[in-house]
């Protein structure tokens, strides 16, 4: 594969982007998320045995508050504390991988870095968010004369992914993550006030990236590769007529539109664990 078909990670562990990391890894063990966790790309095999990495979660997390409640982090530059925590995630993955196999451990970092930390993902999901969803448009849209056809080859497999790209449809899963989601773990602030906790952010925002991603895997899946080229070549001029900030190189070609997602452009934690190992 080319370094420009790989998935471009944008992770330097600064204290603030570490922080995210962690708090990532948190969410397949938080209880009332569990109801929408299937709806998010996780590994099958995580959802299925919740308690694993809930157990090597919660280890990692205390050592690293041990560690952070140990030194003076007075004057510490930018990226000091984030070094505890990819020093704790490159131990906690590895153990996950001992006792679930290692493409699941591969799987959950995968997923995280793409969540969080890969821009471009996020660009293309939007784009191609917005991109499938004018292919349902009826002619009572008020923007139904910017709708281009659809081409056949797509055609039948919108009904299968209606569901992934409704709006009506994520908006009611939103409502409902909203409804189960607690306040902030802290006291807040009039002028910071937040409603719900910052997980819950992450987690619609998840949501929204990994039901597009469904909707492309499934159309991929359907598809060889001339009529993955024809979804493509429809869905650029779709995006570069129907929205004032329609932006086609957005949706990165066939790129995203793959039964399974390219590698990234750095090797895996796994992979550093392993030479800390046998160093």
């Amino acid at each position: 594969m080319t370094k420009q078909n790989c998935l471009k990670l944008k992770l330097s562990w600064k204290d603030i982007e570490s922080r995210i990391y962690l708090r990532a890894l948190s969410l397949p063990t938080l209880p009332w998320a569990a109801p929408f966790l299937p709806l998010v790309g996780l590994p099958n095999a995580l959802l299925e045995q919740p308690c694993i990495w809930e157990s090597i979660y919660t280890q990692a997390f205390i050592e690293y508050e041990t560690d952070y409640r140990l030194r003076d982090w007075t004057g510490s530059p930018d990226g000091e504390r984030g070094e505890v925590i990819r020093q704790v995630v490159t131990k906690a993955l590895p153990l996950l991988a001992q006792q679930m196999g290692r493409n699941v451990a591969i799987d959950l970092e995968k997923w995280v870095r793409f969540h969080f930390f890969c821009l471009e993902a996020k660009r293309a999901m939007r784009e191609w968010e917005r991109t499938l969803r004018i292919a349902y448009f009826s002619p009572n849209s008020r923007k139904y004369q910017r709708k281009i056809p659809p081409p056949a080859v797509l055609v039948p497999i919108l009904p299968e992914i209606q569901e992934l790209v409704d709006l009506d449809r994520r908006t009611e899963i939103n409502h409902a993550l909203e409804r189960v989601a607690p306040p902030p773990p802290y006291e807040q602030i009039p002028e910071e006030y937040m409603e719900h906790c910052y997980e819950m952010t992450m987690i619609s925002v998840v949501l929204d990236q990994a039901l597009t991603l469904k909707a492309l895997q499934t159309i991929a899946s359907r598809l060889n590769d001339t009529e993955r080229s024809e979804v493509v070549t429809w869905a650029q001029a779709q995006a570069l007529i129907m929205y004032r900030d329609g932006k086609p190189e957005n949706l990165c070609g066939d790129k995203y539109l793959q039964v399974e997602l390219p590698c990234f452009d750095v090797p895996s934690l796994l992979d550093f664990s392993a030479l800390d190992e046998s160093a």
